[in-house]
């Protein structure tokens, strides 16, 4: 029997922080100071939680602008599954269809890159903007701890990942302890403010 990891909230940024780079690194762009390829390949990466192979998997009509949803090609046992992720961020759509502008065809690969490559544009995304390298798969750990946050609903959390079990989704429930404790310290100490009035 193969021992499961458990996540270490030290390993998994924030998700209010990856938001505030997001929008730093933007800035940076705007001024020259930022690839946008790169800052595109972060913000997919933390607004889908998508693996880092499916991110390298996108090609430009999988964005629908439109509808403002990501096509997500995922890779099963050897089968191709698709899912649908709603993206509904302004920030989002300003990056990427000022990074899909340089495309004209809908068939080419959005981030033609190695993987090796696309590692090394988030190691030094996460240094420069949050002040400590992360792993590319820690943003996909953020961004479903935050939807457990958000949400607390498992079915969702699910379908937005693309996982096919909930057994892996159980362990981002137990980073919402932290908040539990916050509202039931926040509920007593209301009781006893009561309990004294």
């Amino acid at each position: 029997m193969v021992k499961r990891k458990h996540l270490k909230l030290i390993d998994i940024p924030r998700y209010e922080s990856l938001i505030l780079a997001v929008m730093r690194a933007w800035k940076n762009v705007k001024k020259g100071r930022y690839n946008l390829r790169n800052l595109a390949l972060v913000t997919v990466l933390v607004y889908t939680g998508c693996r880092l192979g499916e991110a390298l998997r996108l090609r430009v009509g999988d964005l629908d602008t439109r509808y403002r949803v990501v096509k997500i090609r995922q890779e099963k046992k050897g089968r191709e599954f698709h899912r649908i992720v709603p993206v509904p961020s302004d920030l989002f759509w300003e990056i990427l269809e000022s990074y899909l502008a340089r495309f004209s065809n809908k068939d080419m690969v959005l981030f033609p890159i190695t993987d090796r490559q696309a590692r090394n544009i988030v190691y030094s995304f996460t240094r420069e903007y949050l002040g400590r390298r992360y792993r590319p798969h820690s943003i996909r750990h953020s961004y479903a701890v935050f939807l457990a946050r958000t949400t607390r609903d498992l079915e969702t959390i699910r379908r937005l990942l693309g996982h096919s079990s909930y057994t892996w989704l159980k362990e981002y429930l137990d980073y919402t302890q932290e908040d539990l404790e916050r509202d039931l310290r926040l509920a007593f100490s209301k009781l006893e403010i009561e309990y004294l009035v």
